[in-house]
This record gives structure tokens, sequence and C-alpha cells, in this order.
């Protein structure tokens, strides 16, 4: 069979060999771990994202088991009952778009505060239940205080109040693979203010630049963290993120209505994930229009 998609990052896949094994198996998706590379093999009916091979026939390849062995040669990814060819695959480039210009902070606070109260009204009409989404992560109870405590570090640090050792200490010990998930909601909480220092960089200004705070960030967090997440935000340092973010951000260009719909697909990633990280891109996003 053939792959249909492949994120643009894993395009030099088709010309090497590797082996690996089956990290996580879905009904419609399967995580692989490829040479120490994560790689997410889905069905073509999931928004592709940073580490997606999309297969139009995902079925074919079977049942997956949790160690199972995948071999790459050729460009050709054996895996379960399927060999996958690689080489005619659609290249899908997982970066952010920019934000219009005339959508800066200075020149358009009251429309993206409109925009922004959209996206949260959607997230608390929607998000899921089990997540920090659906609670606020100023609360005061157990696993949400460590979260409150942490955002309060990163809150101080992009205002240039936070020492930089303080600041990956609290992601690390407050933040960092806290709560349920493949992915840990607070790991996804990260994932969505990388994204948005990515939009907007000047959020990081007082703290040394946009890619300062996203290495600390990601540095604090990774070793603290699963692999399949670690993975998720090792992309999102780099400004990568899944189709329905990218909505997000044509949304944000086009008003409150689109926005809506596109905070819904994100919504629907995973169990809590894009809920969680939604999130975390609104708390930041807060500091823009603020």
């Amino acid at each position: 069979m053939r792959a249909d998609l492949i994120a643009a990052p894993l395009a030099g896949l088709r010309n090497r060999d590797a082996t690996g094994t089956v990290l996580a198996s879905f009904e419609r998706s399967a995580y692989l771990d490829l040479d120490g590379r994560i790689i997410a093999a889905a069905s073509g009916e999931l928004d592709p994202g940073p580490l997606t091979i999309g297969l139009s026939e995902f079925s074919a390849v079977g049942t997956l088991s949790p160690g199972e062995r995948v071999v790459l040669r050729d460009g050709r990814l054996g895996i379960g009952r399927a060999e996958v060819d690689l080489g005619g695959a659609r290249l899908w480039d997982p970066a952010l778009p920019p934000l219009p210009k005339d959508l800066t902070p200075e020149a358009a606070a009251v429309e993206m505060k409109g925009v922004r109260e959209a996206v949260v009204d959607e997230l608390r009409a929607r998000g899921s239940q089990s997540s920090v989404a659906a609670r606020s992560v100023a609360a005061r109870d157990g696993f949400l205080e460590t979260l409150a405590s942490g955002l309060a570090a990163i809150a101080a640090f992009l205002s240039g109040e936070g020492a930089p050792g303080a600041t990956a200490h609290a992601v690390a010990a407050q933040i960092a693979g806290r709560g349920p998930g493949l992915t840990p909601s607070g790991d996804d909480l990260l994932t969505g203010i990388v994204h948005a220092v990515t939009l907007w960089p000047k959020l990081a200004d007082a703290a040394g630049g946009a890619s300062r705070v996203r290495d600390l960030l990601v540095n604090a967090a990774v070793p603290h963290t699963t692999r399949i997440s670690a993975a998720y935000l090792e992309a999102a340092r780099q400004g990568w993120a899944s189709e329905p973010w990218h909505a997000l951000v044509r949304g944000i260009g086009q008003g409150p209505d689109a926005a809506r719909v596109a905070a819904r697909r994100i919504m629907l990633i995973g169990e809590t994930s894009g809920a969680d990280a939604l999130t975390g891109f609104c708390w930041a996003w807060h500091r823009v229009v603020a």
C-alpha cells in the first residue's frame, strides 16, 4: 500500500533504513519508535500532525501490539500485515502559518480580545470533563494547584521577573508529566503555551526572546514525561503543529465564528490533549490581549 501523506520533517525516512517497535496502538493510529524517532502512523480520517504518516487504508495494517517489530527499508515501512511505500506520499508542512500583519497585538487588541473570548467560550462549553480545560487552572485542589503554581512561575519569567533556573525547576517539578493521558495534561498545557509564543514572539521579549522561552520550557519538560509527549513538545519547539492548529491561526484572522470552529477541531484531538493544549494557548493569549 502507498502512504498518502508524510509530514515534511519525516521526509528523510524515504531515504534511510531503520528498525523499531510499536509503542502504542489504537483503532485508527499507532505510535512507532524507529531508531529513537517517534512516528504516528494514522488513518487518513485523522488530521495530520508533525509526526504523521497518513494511510487511507490503515485498517489493512491489522491489529498491532506494543513491542511488535517494524522495519523501514528502501523507503518501505513494514508494519503489521502491510508494507507501506513512502515514496509517493504527499508532503505536508506542519509549520504554523504566521498571523496576518494587521493582527499584531498593537494593531488589533480589541478585535483579538473578541476572538479569544469566543474560543474560551467554546472551550468552556465543550472541553472534556476529565481535562484541565473543564476546570480552572487556578483551582486549589492537588493536581491543579501544582499546575497553577507552575504557570505562575512561567508568567513571572515571561514578564522578565523570574529567573530561568527557577522557572525550569517549576516546569519540571510542577507541570511536566503531570496528569492523565498518553501526552499528560501538563505537557499539553505547555504545548499550547509554546504555540502562542510562536505566534506572538513579543510575548517573550522580556524573557529574552521566543527561542529562549521555547527552549527553556521544552528542555525542562522533556526529561520528565513520556517519549511520545516529548516528541510533540520537541515539534512545538520547532513551530510545528497539527492541521487544526493551522485552522485556528487562520480563524483568528477571520473572526470569532471561524475561530470557534477551529477550536472545536482542536478539542477533538485525543481524549483531553486538544482541550488541555488549547487551555494553555488561551492562558498565554490572554497576556497578548491584556
